[in-house]
């Protein structure tokens, strides 16, 4: 396999993941740093992935990784495909959007079908005596919905294979990337 051929593989799992819903990479793992500089990690939902580099997941606007990315757009995605042993880590800068044609389009074709994940009342995080406090939605609209918007800098991949593992990295440039093979 080349090396060209190893990251088209690559990529096009992350494309599948994001119009199949049981896809291993449809959850990722997305890490941001606090105001304590202290990593935090989740997993969310991989909604849209464009040009070979740019990932977007969806959001309530008050919770805390929205704040974070405020103060520090730094951020990596760990994605992990089980069936297969790939591994992909990808770190970049994020990106809060939260109008727009971009914003309104990802509203109508798929944020609003699924509108208590951020339409809540009472914001993440927020402390309560009891589940049942949480449901209570507003009836109108998408006030709390945004997207993350994550811009690849760099990617790198493990392939796990018994003693013949590969391992590769890239490096995103203005005009064109850079990628090479590692020892794993």
């Amino acid at each position: 396999m080349t090396l060209a051929e190893a990251w088209e593989r690559v990529l096009a799992r992350i494309n599948e993941a994001v119009t199949e819903s049981g896809h291993p990479f449809r959850y990722v793992t997305l890490a941001t740093v606090d105001k304590n500089n202290t990593p935090q990690q989740r997993t969310v939902v991989l909604r849209d992935f464009a040009k070979d580099r740019m990932f977007t997941i969806y959001t309530d606007s008050r919770s805390d990784k929205v704040f974070e990315i405020r103060d520090n757009d730094s951020v990596s995605l760990l994605f992990y495909d089980d069936e297969i042993k790939l591994q992909l880590r990808v770190s970049g800068s994020a990106s809060v959007v939260k109008a727009g044609e971009e914003y309104k389009r990802n509203w109508d074709t798929r944020g609003s079908k699924s509108p208590h994940s951020y339409t809540s009342v009472i914001p993440p995080g927020t402390v309560i005596k009891s589940p049942k406090e949480a449901y209570h939605w507003h009836l109108e609209g998408s006030p709390n919905f945004c997207l993350i918007k994550i811009e690849a800098e760099r990617m790198e991949f493990l392939q796990l294979d018994g003693v013949k593992h590969i391992r590769s990295e890239k490096i995103m440039g203005d005009n064109e990337d850079t990628e090479w093979w590692i020892a794993p």
